[in-house]
């Protein structure tokens, strides 16, 4: 018999795996698995993933990739469907937490649709698995600086590093996993990261977005592995945790005990525009300043945004590529400057070649701002200053960017936008039922729901 417990914290997370929800959580959950479904069918259109998913030579199986009509072994639809949620930078993610909703959902959707489970117990565990990733990537953040002083890499790419454990647990939930087994995959999930040594996303690397589908078949595989028998490690829950208990100032336990009281998936944010999400900030400080204005953007001098640190790594100015054109904020600024709207064909490569354009992101500079660095993570803020020919100055600013769940988007729009994603990786004639899964994806078995979002 396998020791039970070795720290307290982990003894509270195994405990919250069996849980009941209520229907106010439930409902977040299947809105956070909705949006990464919809980020997920816009992503499979991405040259590089549309050409892994028909030649990639995997496992016949009955796991779908969602956006084709191709079936392959659930460890690698993950790999693929994860790839594809982030590919888009449209989907959901949490201000202290990264991005764990992709892994999650698209990682653990394969296991729960060859297992034949229902909506209800597939958007459980996704809810389950958040709120246990969110806690750990607080704690990653918190390493983060120290590991990247210490190595010469820039060692953790938020799509991937330590969300092994997210499709881990849902997996295995959905595999039905005894108490004995979800925590031994948990102990398994939580040793294991799929590190990358430098994250591309200013050069915009096809392989980039990949990473994160390594992660989450990783996660799948420690979930099958797990209900199989296999043990995890009682020494790396003590020494790869431990040191956390200092570097958070209410200690790592503390994190755990507030599970099923404080609900972090309630508090998630999503986007409203394709791109890394510490472009929002700016670009919707520039809108406040410049909608309304009757503006001819060949009169513009300048534009100077003041922002918290992370944000002014994303001052590239000429991106190649899609990925890198979604990190840039001078080039997303730019096309809003240009056509008053940053939409999924903006990142092609014909749009990232337009001159115009081009000329706009490079007036665009980026300056940390120690307000905004200080009220960072909890707060993304940022305020523009956009300087005309004339002299005018018009000015912007944002605490935190729309989407935030303290200023959500309004269903109409919200709904509109998860229609033109989906529009963007099915035909026209499934789009309306593909709409219609997502939002009714906890009363339908999942194979129904995937049956929707396939060609």
């Amino acid at each position: 018999m396998a020791t039970q417990y070795t720290r307290e914290w982990e003894r509270l997370v195994n405990d919250f795996l069996t849980d009941p929800l209520d229907d106010d959580v439930r409902e977040h959950g299947r809105r956070t698995v909705a949006d990464v479904l919809a980020a997920t069918v816009a992503g499979s259109a991405v040259p590089s993933i549309a050409e892994v998913a028909s030649e990639a030579d995997f496992a016949d199986g009955a796991a779908s990739v969602l956006g084709t009509n191709r079936q392959v072994a659930p460890a690698q639809a993950a790999l693929v469907n994860t790839a594809a949620a982030i590919a888009q930078e449209i989907e959901e993610g949490h201000n202290t937490g990264g991005h764990v909703g992709a892994s999650i959902v698209a990682g653990g959707l394969p296991i729960a649709e060859t297992q034949h489970v229902d909506g209800e117990t597939f958007v459980d565990a996704c809810v389950r698995a958040y709120e246990i990733c969110v806690r750990l990537e607080r704690a990653i953040f918190a390493m983060k600086d120290r590991m990247n002083d210490a190595i010469p890499w820039l060692v953790r790419n938020p799509h991937s590093t330590w969300t092994t454990v997210g499709p881990a647990v849902t997996s295995a939930l959905c595999l039905g996993a005894d108490a004995d087994q979800l925590r031994e995959t948990f102990r398994i999930a939580s040793n294991l990261a799929v590190v990358s040594m430098h994250d591309p996303y200013a050069e915009g690397a096809p392989s980039r977005n990949f990473t994160a589908g390594f992660s989450a078949q990783v996660g799948v595989t420690a979930a099958l592995t797990g209900v199989a028998g296999l043990g995890g490690s009682l020494a790396a829950i003590e020494s790869v945790y431990d040191p956390f208990e200092e570097m958070l100032p209410e200690g790592f336990t503390s994190q755990f005990e507030t599970l099923g009281e404080e609900w972090a998936i309630a508090e998630n944010y999503v986007k409203p525009y394709p791109s890394c999400r510490y472009t929002h900030p700016p670009l919707d400080a520039l809108r406040d300043a410049v909608d309304g204005h009757d503006i001819d953007s060949a009169a513009v001098e300048r534009v100077t945004v003041s922002t918290f640190a992370n944000a002014t790594d994303m001052d590239h100015d000429e991106p190649t590529t899609m990925t890198g054109g979604k990190f840039s904020t001078p080039y997303v600024l730019a096309r809003y400057l240009h056509d008053g709207s940053v939409d999924l064909d903006h990142f092609t490569d014909e749009a990232l070649a337009d001159e115009t354009v081009l000329g706009l992101a490079s007036l665009v500079e980026l300056r940390e701002d120690d307000a905004y660095e200080a009220a960072f993570p909890d707060s993304w803020g940022a305020s523009v200053e956009v300087k005309l020919a004339d002299g005018t100055a018009l000015t912007g600013e944002r605490e935190y960017p729309r989407g935030d769940y303290r200023d959500p988007m309004p269903e109409a729009e919200y709904r509109d936008r998860n229609r033109t994603l989906l529009a963007h990786g099915l035909p026209e004639r499934r789009v309306t039922d593909a709409l219609d899964a997502l939002e009714t994806v906890v009363d339908r078995p999942v194979r129904t729901t995937t049956a929707a979002l396939t060609q």
